[in-house]
């Protein structure tokens, strides 16, 4: 019984950590899609405010900055969304889920089966019978 209960115990950690990890993605996601139009429109917008106060310089000094700039943000921020450690809930949640697992497969081993049986007043009785006949 004991095992069935862990079974249950390892099963709802493992469900509440997928649900957790399902809400941090979902977040992560139009978290990133809000982020990405807006960078966008502001971008366009520095674009324009740079192009004109660079305005002696060559069209193709301008270009060049401004492509260099561009690369350098995407590069740091694309490794910042690239960055994401799971939050306590999860750590929890993996930590009693495995020990709960680790716990019902110790007690559906074999050793604590055959103690229990041997223990048995039946089977004390079958054996004490078998002697018997002897």
């Amino acid at each position: 019984m004991r095992a069935f209960r862990l079974t249950a115990a390892s099963l709802e950690a493992e469900r509440v950590l997928l649900t957790l990890q399902a809400q941090r993605t979902a977040r992560r996601v139009v978290f990133g899609v809000v982020a990405a139009i807006m960078a966008g429109c502001a971008l366009a917008m520095l674009h324009l405010l740079v192009w004109v106060w660079l305005g002696t310089w060559t069209p193709l000094q301008r270009v060049s900055l401004l492509l260099g700039a561009d690369v350098l943000l995407a590069a740091i921020f694309g490794t910042l969304a690239l960055r994401s450690t799971p939050g306590p809930q999860e750590v929890e949640a993996r930590v009693l889920r495995d020990t709960a697992f680790a716990q019902a497969r110790s007690s559906l081993s074999l050793l604590p089966l055959i103690g229990t049986v041997a223990t048995s007043p039946l089977i004390a009785a079958a054996v004490g019978l078998l002697r018997r006949r002897r």
